[in-house]
């Protein structure tokens, strides 16, 4: 192994390590991002799903049936 490459391993996994110490110091999360276009994609993903379902339910209105349509 090179000798950087074992430096930086080394280190790594010393830093993991430390995270885990009881006095290791605690990182609030960042605040969940709530843009305006995250939020007008989230929208418009929804309103697409509810158009298919209620398109899938007109073009096969008997999903969830329990015994097959008789011809």
């Amino acid at each position: 192994m090179l000798p950087i490459a074992s430096d930086i391993a080394v280190r790594a996994v010393r830093d993991h390590v430390g995270s885990a110490l009881p006095n290791a110091p605690v990182v609030p999360d960042p605040e969940p991002r709530e843009s305006r276009t995250r939020i007008w994609i989230a929208a418009f993903l929804r309103a697409s799903a509810q158009r298919r379902a209620r398109l899938a339910d007109r073009v096969d209105p008997c999903t969830g049936r329990a015994e097959p349509v008789a011809g």
